[in-house]
């Protein structure tokens, strides 16, 4: 377990298996049924984050799931994915069931090329949702294909991490054309996916350091005429809406779950004036850092248990 923002980080050893085990890291997979998971990794009540990607069909309950400062409500075929490096938390009725799995990046693309991942939406942090409302059709094929992975984790049969791998690219096509449904993503084009995808893993690399779109447009080869007609074609936004995005997030993750002042946080995102990132942040979230930070409600809820 590694620790970030005061908050644990969870790996896929963190987790307990079937026969109450370990799980054995190198695999970097795990899978198994909503109800035993909570029951034998009971830490996961207070928000964490994770190394892994999370994907969490609700077959049974209710509650709120709680990702990066927003609230879903839980419900049967509510599905989330949850990315490396997001904070989350949930607060669910006591017979609230389904299936959760982990995989690492390196663990599909054992299997299959950068791009087959690369091209999935919602592995997205910028434009991706990790929410997902399924219709009762819909929750029935992702419920089948999640039995057959449990049943391939379970029986260890010959090359069955490969199964899994086709079973994943399998629920990953489903997921795609449910989302495609939902956004405005169903026409686009493959270059000018990949475009934005390697604009988003640019952001996610450099947005701290660099904040200028004219530092994106070079890194990736385009004139920032063709860089903010991409951006508006596919997903209706500005390079530096998504820039600043990336940094809002990052900030509210720092002001939820740390300890550090403002003007510390200021620094770790490279303003040079406290003020300056004060008013960015209020601008986008109708709040001063400081009211954000007393505001959350289940921030300040722990908080107070620490001093009790």
């Amino acid at each position: 377990m590694k620790n970030s923002c005061s908050l644990p980080v969870f790996n896929i050893s963190n987790f307990k298996d079937y026969n109450n085990c370990v799980v054995n890291f190198e695999s970097n997979f795990y899978v198994r049924k909503f109800k035993d998971h909570l029951k034998e990794n009971c830490f996961l009540e207070e928000a964490h984050g994770h190394d892994f990607y999370l994907i969490l069909l609700i077959t049974k309950g209710a509650g709120n799931h709680y990702i990066d400062s927003q609230k879903y409500e839980v419900k049967p075929g509510a599905m989330f994915i949850v990315l490396p490096g997001q904070i989350h938390k949930w607060e669910l009725s006591k017979d609230t069931d389904g299936y959760v799995l982990f995989f690492t990046k390196e663990y599909f693309l054992l299997d299959f090329n950068t791009e087959r991942l690369s091209k999935l939406p919602f592995f997205k942090a910028t434009f991706g949702q990790p929410y997902i409302q399924l219709n009762s059709e819909q929750e029935l094929q992702i419920e089948y294909t999640f039995e057959k992975i449990n049943l391939e984790y379970l029986e260890h049969g010959l090359n069955y991490h490969e199964m899994i791998r086709m079973y994943l690219s399998e629920m990953f096509i489903m997921l795609m054309r449910v989302y495609s449904e939902k956004n405005t993503l169903k026409s686009v084009q493959n270059y000018e996916l990949m475009q934005l995808n390697k604009f988003e893993s640019l952001i996610e690399a450099n947005y701290a350091s660099h904040k200028s779109v004219s530092f994106y447009a070079e890194k990736l080869n385009i004139s920032l005429k063709q860089l903010n007609h991409l951006c508006k074609k596919m997903i209706d936004k500005k390079p530096l809406e998504m820039i600043t995005e990336r940094i809002i997030l990052e900030a509210k993750r720092l002001i939820i779950h740390s300890d550090l002042s403002i003007l510390a946080i200021s620094e770790s995102l490279n303003f040079n004036d406290s003020s300056y990132f004060s008013r960015i942040f209020k601008k986008h979230c109708s709040q001063t850092p400081d009211q954000f930070r007393n505001s959350y409600s289940y921030f300040t809820f722990e908080n107070n248990l620490k001093k009790i």
